[in-house]
């Protein structure tokens, strides 16, 4: 017996006298449904002529008619990391709304992506979206970016849930594996019309991750799960009967692989430059750590807000008058617990004549060729130094940061794209921008977060770049950055990865690495207990890198014909880098 297509509120796309589409009775066989969606069939893509900078590459454009025309706009797109599928789904909205069958969207993402799907979606398409603001949810026009983890908790879940959605994307969508799960659960109850599905590894372990993910879209599809499981597998990890396993899933499941589409990208050429800290330099560092995990081992488990802690050790990392700011911020609002009032005011003392050795690597870093470069850093206090220092030398220099209006925004970049050889940028630079005139990027300071790190090359290494793009790290000696930057080039390989790999490569089974290496430094007395630390830490990323290759060979094995290249060997770390 056909298995019945019975999610709530999904609705007939035909028009109504007012050009409103109507309600659909439930429930249907999911063939029904599909004949229902399919009313009103559309040809091109009407909306492209309304976003003249917006180009999109042949898979690009095929995808997004292929899931507007064959499948109704309930899809999987499972482009392979890096091609773009976040321009396709918002490609498929701006039709959908251009063409007047889609007001309420509702887009879930891990919460690190939230503000850079909003920067992309207004920049490059024109569409304004709010952001966890959930009084807008029941607005007729409502138009929403939630990230999954904030909006499948109960008392977000209902208002949402309450809402009768035109459609809703879900990015990073192999997080919906497991169908007992809550956010399985919580994505199946929303009311929608339409569904996208953004993952470029719908599989990470079992094949019935697989069968999960379709019964999202079309329960029924599949057949039933016993029927899957007899006619396509093997075992959990081994599939059967591969070319109609793709034939099916071609009815709802789109993707394209860089060999396919010949888009391969520019190379990365990636350099650090040591900065050797002045004995001054040094003397602080080590003095503020040992006040910092002093106050550590003091704090309770409920008291253990050590951001601002964390803070002051990489603010001093970037630079003295980071770290000398907010030391004094500590002091106004009598926060001893973290460093008693004689320590700070002696190293408030010693950071006022400090000068922040990594300035010094700068011309080395821009070079001598008058080459445009972007410089990151995390701090406002770094990118005024920096910004003072180079213009000091004669260097035409642009900032861009948070605090700036949009228009500001606007302005800065189009000085550094028309005559500034060099962006000085916080990490609001390395959301939604696309800079790809500029191939080289300088990281001031590393960010412990890797996916700012990402976000930031991103900028200029993405489709669309000619010219192979220049990472080039800045890392204090001696300091908790080296450490760092061990775990990122040499544990996560995170200069070798393509954007859009890295979520899929990071997860400490629900904790931060930026956490992690917090405790870490913290909890450390000396350089060689933290150097133990890392390396535990190091070994369970290496084996997160190690299984993320293969779920990529599962992946490959289902959808594609050819196996990707093997992973490298296992690093070694003989003593410290650089």
């Amino acid at each position: 017996m056909e298995v019945l297509f019975d999610v709530e509120g999904l609705r007939l796309l035909g028009n109504t006298a007012q050009g409103r589409p109507v309600p659909l009775p439930w429930p249907l066989p999911w063939r029904e449904a599909e004949r229902f969606l399919g009313a009103g069939e559309i040809r091109g893509l009407e909306s492209l002529d309304t976003l003249p900078n917006l180009e999109l590459y042949p898979h690009q454009e095929k995808a997004v008619l292929q899931v507007i025309q064959e499948m109704k706009g309930r899809a999987i797109l499972a482009d392979e990391v890096g091609l773009g599928k976040t321009i396709e789904a918002g490609v498929i909205l701006r039709e959908y709304i251009h063409r007047g069958l889609v007001e309420r969207a509702l887009i879930l993402t891990p919460p690190a992506l939230v503000g850079q799907w909003q920067a992309e979606l207004d920049e490059k398409l024109g569409l304004p979206f709010a952001v966890n603001q959930f009084s807008e949810v029941a607005r007729e026009r409502a138009r929403v970016i939630i990230s999954l983890d904030t909006g499948k908790r109960e008392e977000h879940a209902t208002k949402i849930q309450s809402v009768p959605w035109d459609i809703v994307i879900v990015d990073e969508a192999h997080r919906l594996k497991n169908r007992t799960t809550l956010a399985w659960q919580f994505i199946n109850q929303i009311q929608k019309t339409y569904l996208l599905l953004l993952t470029a590894t719908p599989i990470q372990n079992d094949l019935r991750e697989l069968y999960n993910l379709v019964t999202l879209l079309w329960p029924g599809k599949l057949d039933t799960y016993t029927k899957f499981k007899q006619a396509f597998m093997l075992d959990r990890h081994t599939p059967k009967n591969v070319v109609e396993l793709r034939r099916r899933l071609g009815e709802v499941l789109v993707r394209s692989t860089r060999k396919a589409t010949g888009l391969g990208f520019r190379r990365r050429q990636v350099s650090t430059i040591f900065s050797q800290p002045s004995l001054a330099e040094h003397e602080v560092y080590l003095l503020l750590w040992q006040k910092l995990h002093a106050a550590y081992l003091r704090l309770s488990s409920k008291e253990k807000n050590i951001l601002p802690m964390v803070i002051l050790l990489r603010e001093l990392c970037s630079s003295p008058a980071a770290a000398s700011t907010t030391l004094s911020r500590l002091i106004a609002n009598n926060q001893s617990r973290y460093v008693d009032p004689e320590a700070a005011t002696r190293i408030g003392g010693l950071l006022a004549n400090l000068h922040g050795s990594k300035l010094n690597c700068l011309p080395g870093a821009i070079g001598q060729t008058g080459e445009k470069a972007i410089i990151f850093t995390e701090f406002r206090s770094s990118q005024r130094e920096i910004a003072k220092y180079l213009r000091a030398m004669g260097r035409q220099v642009v900032v861009y940061h948070g605090g700036l209006t949009r228009q500001g925004k606007d302005a800065a970049i189009e000085e550094f794209r028309q005559g500034a050889q060099i962006l000085v940028s916080t990490e609001a630079g390395g959301e939604g921008r696309n800079l790809q005139f500029c191939r080289r990027v300088i990281n001031y300071d590393l960010p412990w977060n890797p996916m700012r790190l990402e976000q930031r090359i991103g900028r200029v290494h993405r489709l669309g770049q000619t010219r192979d793009v220049q990472v080039i790290n800045l890392v204090l000696r001696d300091t908790i950055e080296v450490h760092v930057l061990y775990l990122l080039e040499k544990k996560i390989r995170m200069f070798e990865q393509v954007i859009g790999e890295l979520d899929m490569i990071l997860p400490l089974t629900g904790r931060s690495l930026e956490m992690e290496l917090a405790h870490a430094l913290l909890g450390s007395s000396d350089e060689a207990v933290l150097a133990q630390k890392i390396e535990a830490l190091g070994s369970e990323l290496w084996a997160s890198r190690c299984r993320y290759d293969e779920v990529s060979k599962l992946n490959y094995a289902v959808f594609d014909s050819a196996l990707p290249k093997p992973m490298s060997t296992v690093p070694q770390r003989s003593g410290q880098i650089g």
